[in-house]
């Protein structure tokens, strides 16, 4: 019983209380306005509706709170606080709001205007065109559904409906959405355009077309000022042949330049190159681009690719169409034939030479070559011909501890049908090559010879014949007399353990001990 009592006081409380609230709220809310007439040629009543209407005549003037209105007649309906205006209609709100059209209805009690055929929104700068629209005073909102132009300076925005805030000065454009400027037209699905900084923003599948580029995005803004704009969610930028392509984009469209953040690629559709990284910038002319963290790039010839890694990658193009790569710091690549490391590497298409510096190394099946300096021609994508400067080192292995191998200052090395037939040394010559009997497959002695220069001719990846220059001095030694030491030449390494195994493998480096 007195848990029921305790209840009946509860719900008396909230009665009272929820009363005192609704009360306080009722003594706050202000009784809406009446519209006043303030002008008219002619006033008449006509009491044949059964209503209390007046009918206005020759400029008509009406004023509710701080609005005016004009037209050329008009009904004012006291009971309902409504009016109905036909020709010339205006409104005016203070000195920035202009409300043009040829017929109005406004409630006076809910502050709504609705303005048919004809109808111009002018605030500040800019202008609204529509056939219908709805104007709430009460929230400082316009509101057109069949259709609306709007102009802002250069910008010409145009969609099916929208909303336009007043005090905000955002207009919310949906459906069929058209940015027109005289750079570019932006098309998108949802787009707030605000007339004061003269910024776009975008929702949804957006897409931004002009004579230079293409861009795309499902979310993003454009500074239609300053033509800077950033850009996401699947968001890709096109320029001739290239694309780049980011979780995110910064583009700025004065200085044509374009910047990516996140699984970011830079791709170029003629040259079959693709690069990637998690952060990169683009310009688009001259054209050039930088990539860096977690870099690679996928060069796809001859039905194979070549993956390279590194710290950082610029690629840049000229004019004529001709690219140079430039390769920075902990460079390594794998394509299925050929592997390679160093720490910088260029590569420029005019004269399609690569550059490698810094240790480089370059492994082909068993043969591993190495000097301070690499330089690689290439013909038609293919290895034409090679030269090692300095320190120049090349080893090919016969099984896990015979090595043929040759060492000079200088070694040039050609190419013919993907196969070295071909290798000149020049200044201190010096070989090891082991003799091999092909009846039984077995080695049988060792060759060693020293020169000034000399020429190696290959076949079939055999030697051919040897060219001595200067003085050469050589012996053979049978196997069975080699020792240990004689089966090396000085600062000999075989660096098969530091080699990208896989595409994969390129990411990890591993400092030579």
């Amino acid at each position: 019983m007195k848990s029921f009592s305790v209840k009946i006081f509860l719900l008396l409380l909230f009665w009272v209380l929820a009363s005192h609230t609704v009360k306080a709220q009722n003594e706050n809310e202000e009784e809406p306005k009446k519209v006043e007439i303030l002008h008219a040629n002619s006033l008449e009543y006509d009491e044949s509706t059964g209503v209390i209407a007046k009918r206005l005549l020759g400029k008509v003037v009406f004023k509710h709170e701080e609005a005016y209105m004009f037209c050329d007649s008009a009904w004012f309906f006291d009971d309902s606080n409504t009016i109905q205006a036909y020709n010339n209609v205006r409104i005016k709100q203070g000195d920035t709001i202009l409300l043009v059209g040829k017929y109005l209805e406004y409630d006076g009690n809910s502050k709504i205007a609705k303005m048919r055929d004809s109808v111009v929104l002018k605030h500040n700068k800019s202008f609204l065109i529509t056939d219908s629209l709805d104007y709430d005073r009460n929230k400082d909102m316009a509101y057109y559904f069949e259709g609306g132009k709007i102009y802002d300076g250069d910008n010409r925005l145009t969609s099916r409906r929208g909303y336009y805030y007043t005090k905000l000065k955002d207009y919310y454009a949906v459906d069929t959405v058209v940015l027109r400027n005289p750079q570019y037209n932006i098309y998108s699905d949802t787009l707030r355009y605000n007339t004061e900084s003269a910024i776009s923003f975008f929702y949804g599948p957006t897409q931004i077309v002009s004579d230079s580029n293409y861009i795309y995005c499902e979310n993003g803004y454009y500074n239609t000022q300053t033509d800077q704009a950033g850009f996401s969610e699947n968001a890709w930028l096109r320029s001739g042949s290239n694309y780049l392509k980011g979780d995110s984009l910064y583009y700025d469209r004065r200085i044509r330049y374009g910047e990516a953040f996140k699984n970011v690629s830079v791709i170029d559709t003629v040259e079959n190159l693709n690069a990637y990284g998690d952060y990169g910038y683009y310009y688009e002319n001259p054209r050039n681009a930088m990539l860096t963290e977690k870099t690679l790039v996928v060069y796809v010839t001859d039905g194979d690719s070549i993956f390279l890694h590194s710290d950082t990658v610029f690629i840049s193009v000229d004019t004529l169409d001709n690219k140079l790569i430039r390769a920075f710091h902990k460079v390594q690549v794998f394509k299925s034939d050929v592997q390679a490391r160093c720490d910088s590497l260029v590569f420029f298409s005019m004269d399609s030479v690569a550059h490698m510096f810094y240790s480089p190394i370059i492994w082909s099946d068993r043969n591993q070559i190495t000097a301070d300096h690499i330089e690689v021609h290439f013909l038609d994508k293919n290895p034409d011909k090679f030269f090692l400067n300095g320190n120049a080192f090349t080893v090919e292995q016969y099984d896990s501890v015979h090595y043929n191998q040759m060492k000079s200052r200088k070694i040039s090395g050609y190419v013919r049908d993907k196969k070295i037939y071909k290798v000149d040394l020049n200044n201190d010559c010096q070989t090891v090559y082991f003799v091999v009997d092909e009846d039984v497959n077995q080695i049988v002695a060792l060759n060693k010879v020293v020169s000034t220069n000399m020429t190696i001719y290959f076949k079939d990846d055999k030697i051919e014949k040897i060219w001595f220059y200067e003085k050469p001095d050589g012996e053979t030694i049978p196997i069975e007399q080699v020792k240990n030491e004689q089966t090396l030449l000085k600062d000999f390494k075989w660096f098969d353990k530091y080699r990208p195994k896989n595409k994969d493998d390129i990411f990890i480096w591993r400092d030579i001990e």
